[in-house]
Order: C-alpha cells, then sequence, then structure tokens
C-alpha cells in the first residue's frame, strides 16, 4: 500500500466529512459514563485510634524494639481478626446484626511509626451500625491487648466517628469524553488510511508523477417521481448533471 502523506488542509477536509463520526463516538462514550455515575452511591468510613503504650502518659519515649514489637502485635491481630468467626462473640455481645467474614474484610489497621497509636478504619456502603461496629472491634483488640501484653495500658483515644464520601460524578464523564474524541480521530485516520479512493486533485498528483490539468467531475444524480405510485429507480426520471 502506498504511503499515505497528509496536509494540513486534507486533514481539516477529512474530519469535516468525518465530523459525524466523532460526535456519534463521544456521544456514546459520554452517555454510558453518565449512566455508570448516575448507578453510583455514597460510601462511608469510620475510624478510632488506639493507644497501646506501657504508660499513661502518652509523651513517654519508646525504644524502636518496642514500636516494632507493637507493630507486629496489630499485624498479627489484622489477619486473625480475618478469620471466619473470630468476631462472632463481640459482635453478638453489642448486638450488631453483621457476621464476622463481613466485617473483618471491610477493616484495616495502621500504626505510627513513632508512638504506639492504632488507626482502625471501617468502611461500608451503609452507615448502619458502624460506630457501634467499629468501637466493638476496639474493645476486642484492647482485650487482646491485655491478655498477651500485661504490661500494657491500652485506652482508646477517639472512638469510632463515621465521614460520608461522596463520588466524584464529573470526573468519569469528562475522561469518556476525551476518550471518545481520540478514539473517534484514530478510527477516522484509520479508515482513511485504509481507503484506497482518490478524493481529490492533489491526491491524483500524489499517485500520477506529472501535473493534472483537470479535475475529476462530480456526478450527481436526481430522481424524479413521475407519479405518486414510482418506489423505485427503474420507474424515476434520472438526470444526471456534469460532465468531463
Amino acid at each position: 500500500m502506498e504511503d499515505r502523506l497528509f496536509d494540513f488542509e486534507e486533514l481539516w477536509y477529512l474530519f469535516k466529512r468525518k465530523f459525524w463520526i466523532i460526535i456519534v463516538i463521544t456521544a456514546v462514550t459520554t452517555s454510558l459514563a453518565l449512566y455508570k455515575v448516575s448507578k453510583l452511591q455514597p460510601s462511608y468510613s469510620a475510624n478510632a485510634k488506639v493507644f497501646m503504650g506501657n504508660s499513661n502518659d502518652m509523651l513517654d519515649i519508646y525504644s524502636q524494639e518496642e514500636l516494632s514489637y507493637y507493630s507486629q502485635f496489630i499485624t498479627i491481630f489484622s489477619e486473625i481478626s480475618r478469620i471466619d468467626g473470630f468476631l462472632d462473640d463481640t459482635l453478638k455481645k453489642n448486638k450488631i446484626d453483621k457476621t464476622s467474614l463481613e466485617v473483618a474484610s471491610s477493616l484495616s489497621f495502621s500504626s505510627s511509626e513513632n508512638t504506639p497509636i492504632v488507626n482502625i478504619y471501617y468502611s461500608s456502603y451503609t452507615d448502619k451500625q458502624m460506630e457501634e461496629t467499629l468501637n466493638a472491634v476496639c474493645d476486642e483488640l484492647i482485650d487482646k491487648v491485655k491478655e498477651i501484653m500485661p504490661g500494657t495500658n491500652p485506652t482508646v483515644l477517639s472512638e469510632a466517628r463515621v465521614a460520608t464520601i461522596y463520588p466524584n460524578k464529573t470526573k468519569l464523564p469528562m475522561i469518556a469524553f476525551a476518550a471518545g474524541i481520540i478514539i473517534s480521530i484514530g478510527l477516522i485516520l484509520v479508515l482513511d488510511y485504509l481507503d484506497s479512493r482518490i478524493m481529490s486533485k492533489k491526491q491524483l498528483e500524489k499517485v500520477i508523477p506529472v501535473a493534472v490539468l483537470g479535475s475529476i467531475p462530480i456526478a450527481e444524480r436526481e430522481f424524479r417521481k413521475e407519479n405518486k405510485n414510482v418506489h423505485n429507480e427503474k420507474n424515476a426520471q434520472v438526470t444526471v448533471s456534469g460532465g468531463l
């Protein structure tokens, strides 16, 4: 296939002629994105802080070994809490209508590098009993800390607080709009590259290494009905305008 070289005028004419492709594809991608975001619902996140130090004074300095020990304990507790049934007794005791696996899959833990403070996060698509659930998990954590590390004095620094997270409903349509334009432009260029027809005098001059004196005529056909019962080309009067 011959190499196709474009100039600005040809590109302008090409996109002007195929502009409907840009409109259709962009409209489709944007519409799908708008439909998707219309189904998005807000999510909820709750967090609490637990102090795991061995002193009542939170300003005490802890060695790196102690901080590493606390961090390892939280990692172990995080893994154990994901075992099905581990939190069942705690949830039943606090009259929380959720399964242990459901709660554990929505929990996450993070420990501070410089202080024995643990952040516990609980996320869900419903705010039902979120505070009660996270507070129950904090109580279970404190009980386990006292049981395994008797010398510690774990304390809840801040109880569960629920925050509403609203989805960004403008970002996805904007991305879909831009993607639709890019895809349609790429499709137009590919279709034009595969189209071997000669559409202009300049294209003909590129194919034939001689100057072209004339231009390719355009034939326009107008079908006129002789009567109201004409329904096809055979029964219509054909007028051809244009010439060589």
